[in-house]
């Protein structure tokens, strides 16, 4: 018997037989949160052919180091560990952000490798590099390095493209209706209407995306 717990969307000739893509439960939480109502959440969302770009992804025309410093990374809310705390469980509690990937790319020497570019940077959040060093130690060139690709990638490319670093080829996948890359989704959602993980940021020599994940946990 087919697995129906989660099917594929697909388009048949008889409607009544077609399948459409249903939000993610981040995304039904972001649509609840802005005041979508029930019709609209449960539209038919588009078919995901790619991961898609976060919205805010203007880089302002600098290089991807200093782009780094001071890009405001995805929204976090407190969770059930606000209660305590006097938060409501969807309240802001901060913005993970790239300073940590930013001085590694300066420390470790990889910054003044780069060249002109373009260059397509996988960018970690300060707490996904807190967590790899807590469990597994410093960050290394060769970690920063796995982060870098030659070439200017746009997110809606990365499922098709040659994705080898500057430390080794990466791994693409696609499942339960996300795109993967070593195992950090490409495009995650945050949960609650805040931003979300940074998507397709322009820089003078390269883009941006933001991940949740260290691609040396691969």
């Amino acid at each position: 018997m087919a697995d129906t717990r989660d099917p594929d969307a697909f388009a048949d000739e008889d409607p009544r037989k077609s399948i459409s893509a249903a939000p993610s439960f981040e995304e039904y939480l972001k649509q609840r949160d802005a005041g979508a109502s029930s019709a609209e959440i449960a539209a038919p969302a588009a078919a995901a052919a790619a991961p898609a770009a976060a919205s805010g992804g203007g880089g302002g025309g600098g290089d991807l180091a200093s782009t780094l410093k001071d890009l405001q990374g995805p929204g976090q809310v407190w969770g059930d560990l606000g209660i305590a705390e006097g938060f409501e469980e969807n309240d802001l509690k901060g913005y993970e952000n790239f300073g940590k990937f930013a001085a590694a790319m300066e420390s470790t020497g990889v910054a003044a490798e780069l060249g002109a570019g373009p260059y397509t940077i996988f960018a970690p959040t300060d707490p996904t590099l807190e967590s790899y060093e807590t469990l597994r130690g410093p960050i290394t060139a060769d970690i920063v390095k796995m982060h870098i690709v030659p070439g200017k990638i746009a997110s809606a490319d990365v499922p098709t493209a040659t994705l080898d670093s500057l430390n080794g080829p990466l791994v693409y996948r696609y499942a339960v209706r996300k795109h993967f890359v070593n195992d950090a989704i490409i495009g995650e959602k945050t949960f609650g209407p805040y931003d979300d993980y940074p998507m397709d940021v322009e820089c003078s020599n390269g883009i941006i995306h933001s991940v949740g994940l260290c691609f040396a946990f691969y």
